[in-house]
């Protein structure tokens, strides 16, 4: 039943994650039967969690590829060396800047530690007002916006320790045309690499501060699977190696691709999001985005994800010659003009974020009032509209029924309600 889904799935053009885009790319491991590349831990081939030879020499290349000291590799995706980070810098006060993955307050709650949610207010005047001495920066987010990296850069000079979820820009140290990447202002950063890189699923690296590595590696230890995929680090260690001889013609050709899209788009009637990473295309679709979505799944595009008002796709440099399918949808189907869903907007305020230790389960009518255990929204992107700790009222109420009629893409919310502190 799986192998004939796959079977399907390949069939059509992928603009969704994971960044080889259907694994036309022709270095190691994808220019071979990956079966043959599927091992385990021997004299041969390393131990991940105590490398000395061939691993240790491969996360040395991807480091130097990123122009940083030390790197972790994760085969088990972002969220492990996101815990692995947090457990790390476990004693500090955190100040959590804006909406993070919702592993960040996952990996929170494990470890006990004292963590404050800034919204709405400047990153130093929320460093400020919580005390906060390591911060998580979630940059560019899943639109593909960054926060500007001088504001980053400041708060290291000060002394704090950043921690940057760059999960979403791991291609960026690659090409002049793309933002500045988080290894050139942050010592502590993740990068998902499979997200945009052609890299197989659940490649991650961490990159941390060559002092304090030993001490990274000892918490990644206690999070990562104990049977690491060996194609998957591989194809880490080949996409680095890959982007960094090819990065800038590869993008210089996906930008071309993308201004051509943008300009068939708009003659389709349909805009795009103003972001900061050209690779990460947001259609506006107003009311219409589940549509949309549809529209080019009928077509086999698969985007990356839709909500009511968009469908994102992730661009590669082995995906972008396949825009002009896109662009084919957008023209046989115009925009609707549906009504946007009002998002829920945090006020801006500093709270203290509070992971209760016991909880109940009940149907959000019944929340009113209630404090949130977990962390709610919508996935993709995982990010999350109502944060642990924070009281229901009307606005939560409302954002909550709307959630609902998203099966499949809510998280901390089930058939059977909301789980609430006790």
């Amino acid at each position: 039943m799986l192998e004939a889904r796959l079977v399907e799935a390949s069939e059509y053009i992928s603009f969704h994650t994971p960044g080889h885009s259907g694994g036309f790319v022709d270095f190691a491991p994808f220019n071979a039967p990956i079966a043959v590349w599927d091992t385990t831990e021997t004299p041969l081939t390393d131990d991940l969690k105590n490398p000395e030879g061939v691993l240790a020499a491969a996360e040395t290349a991807v480091g130097k590829a990123y122009g940083t000291s030390k790197v972790l590799f994760s085969t088990s995706g972002a969220t492990t060396l996101i815990q692995t980070a947090i457990y790390k810098n476990r004693k500090s006060k955190f100040l959590i800047y804006e909406a993070a993955h919702s592993s960040v307050y996952n990996a929170l709650r494990l470890t006990g530690a004292e963590a404050y949610q800034s919204t709405g207010t400047e990153l130093e005047e929320g460093v400020r007002r919580s005390g906060a001495d390591c911060v998580v920066i979630t940059s560019p987010d899943y639109s593909g916006r960054v926060v500007p990296y001088e504001k980053i850069a400041a708060l290291r000079r000060e002394g704090l320790k950043i921690i940057v979820d760059a999960s979403h820009g791991a291609h960026f140290a690659f090409s002049s045309k793309l933002p500045v990447s988080a290894t050139e202002y942050a010592d502590i950063v993740i990068h998902s690499l499979h997200k945009t890189m052609p890299v197989l699923t659940g490649g991650a690296i961490l990159h941390v501060p060559e002092e304090s590595f030993k001490e990274y590696l000892n918490a990644f230890r206690l999070f990562h699977t104990t049977s690491p995929s060996y194609p998957v680090m591989a194809s880490i260690e080949g996409a680095a190696k890959y982007f960094s001889e090819n990065g800038e013609a590869l993008y210089a050709f996906v930008m071309r691709a993308v201004l051509e899209f943008g300009r068939e788009a708009e003659k389709a009637g349909r805009q795009l999001l103003k972001n900061d990473d050209f690779s990460r295309v947001v259609i506006l679709a107003p009311g219409c985005g589940e549509e949309l979505y549809s529209r080019l799944k009928e077509a086999k595009i698969i985007a990356e994800c839709c909500s009511v008002d968009s469908v994102t796709l992730i661009v590669t440099p082995f995906n972008a010659d396949k825009l002009g399918k896109v662009a084919e949808v957008l023209k046989k189907y115009p925009d609707t003009g549906g009504a946007p869903m009002e998002p829920i907007a945090p006020p801006a305020a500093i709270t203290r974020l509070e992971f209760g230790e016991d909880y109940e389960v009940v149907p959000p009518e019944m929340a009113y009032g209630r404090r949130a255990f977990s962390p709610i929204g919508e996935y993709p992107p995982g990010t999350p509209a109502i944060f642990p700790g924070q009281r229901i009222g009307e606005r939560e109420l409302e954002y909550l029924k709307k959630l609902s009629l998203l099966p499949g893409r809510a998280f901390g919310l089930d058939k059977e309600g909301i789980s609430v502190i006790k």
